[in-house]
């Protein structure tokens, strides 16, 4: 089975933004798909900066202040 979690984000100062995920979210998934689509204005160099770990992953490399909406999949345990 194939959870499917989604949201957006703003990106802060840096140009990255921190996702976290409900507590639950790392017990019930595992091997973990990403996509990232910059929102308003192209994002060339959008990508996923640190991976889930502790339920929350790292979005870096965009414009400060711009919106990237987010999907990540994952195979239910």
């Amino acid at each position: 089975m194939l959870n499917l979690y989604t949201g957006n984000a703003v990106l802060g100062a840096d140009g990255s933004a921190t996702v976290t995920m409900p507590d639950w979210f790392s017990s019930l998934n595992r091997d973990f798909r990403y996509q990232l689509t910059a929102i308003g204005a192209p994002g060339p160099n959008l990508y996923v900066a640190e991976k889930i770990y502790d339920n929350h992953f790292k979005i870096a490399g965009g414009t400060p202040g711009s919106e990237v909406s987010w999907q990540v999949t994952g195979v239910r345990h």
